[in-house]
């Protein structure tokens, strides 16, 4: 009567239907995960040294450098995105002067505004590089 009590206790544990083929999924994707996992395990690459070069043991130095790269790419980014508003401009002026809205005077008034712009925007990245 005790093996019957024991085998009817096992038996009610297992898994059935539904939920035995939801077991299985889950135990698949923890041993796929647990597998896959081991070549992340290497060893992490070497940080690039800044631009102005590397100091050995001066960490302040250092710092500086990274911060001066930081900034030198916000400048470029800053530049990209005053690029991309003058391009927006002009190609919304064009769309009005092929709807008849606007004129071609308007037009080259926006492009040459635009150019300005962009010419000036690069002007003060390059003065303030000079000044980092």
């Amino acid at each position: 009567m005790t093996e019957r009590v024991i085998e009817n206790l096992g038996a009610e544990t297992k898994p059935t239907g539904p939920l035995r083929n939801m077991y299985r999924k889950v135990t698949a994707t923890v041993v796929t995960f647990a597998f896959t996992t081991v070549p992340a395990m290497a060893q992490l690459p070497t940080t690039a040294p800044p631009t102005r070069g590397s100091t050995a043991g001066n960490y302040i130095q250092l710092m500086q450098d990274y911060a001066y790269d930081i900034f030198i790419f916000l400048g470029l980014a800053l530049a990209t995105l005053a690029f991309f508003a003058v391009s927006r401009n002009v190609i919304g002026a064009y769309g009005e002067v092929q709807d008849g809205k606007g004129t071609w005077g308007q037009l080259g008034m926006n492009f040459g505004a635009g150019v300005l712009l962009l010419v000036f925007v690069v002007f003060l990245l390059t003065e303030a590089a000079a000044i980092l």
